[in-house]
């Protein structure tokens, strides 16, 4: 009798269970100064994450070929001091765009960070771009954000589960718009970003 009530309990609860992970947030990192908000916000998004089951939190930090990166989790203290470090130890990061891209794609297809997940079977997917000037007038927006749209299928999430947003510092003295992150090969094919401010 005991066996049929654990068997019971346990198919009651694996809707819960395959539903656990509901959200994805990738928080990409060009860094040109800017580090004490930078790592504000960080620090916010891991309080508000850390403990929370069903959301999936990647910080990455474009490094030339050693990018830093790490998953938000209860037990995430040595990487979370790790990658506030390697912010605030100097006061930029040179990007790779082909490196970041390649480790992206590895990173979001790994079974350790999705738990073996389409992108497209999540809730919410959320794309958040920390960028620079930098990052603009190379071009980045198409060999970064743009190819990552399609690398990873970002086409088959829907539009209200997706979200692509790309912040920078109101003091960065630069004119940032969508023609020219995107201009050059307009990737995204009209997918609506949000660009704005931290």
């Amino acid at each position: 009798m005991k066996r049929n009530v654990w068997l019971i309990l346990m198919l009651l609860l694996v809707p819960f269970i395959s539903r656990a992970q509901q959200s994805l947030e990738l928080y990409y990192i060009a860094h040109d100064h800017y580090e004490t908000q930078l790592t504000n916000i960080l620090k916010e998004v891991r309080q508000n994450a850390r403990y929370n089951t069903s959301k999936t939190v990647l910080f990455y930090l474009s490094n030339v070929d050693s990018p830093k990166w790490m998953v938000v989790s209860p037990n995430d203290e040595k990487e979370y001091q790790s990658f506030i470090e390697e912010i605030n130890g100097q006061s930029s990061h040179n990007i790779y765009p082909e490196v970041d891209r390649m480790k992206l794609i590895e990173l979001l297809s790994s079974p350790k960070i999705t738990g073996g997940k389409e992108l497209s079977s999540y809730e919410s997917v959320v794309f958040n771009y920390y960028i620079n000037p930098t990052f603009a007038v190379m071009s980045y927006g198409d060999s970064i954000i743009g190819r990552l749209y399609w690398d990873l299928d970002l086409d088959s999430v829907p539009r209200n589960k997706l979200e692509i947003n790309i912040y920078y510092h109101s003091d960065d003295g630069f004119n940032y718009n969508e023609k020219q992150l995107f201009g050059r090969q307009n990737l995204l094919n009209g997918f609506p970003v949000l660009i704005d401010t931290f």
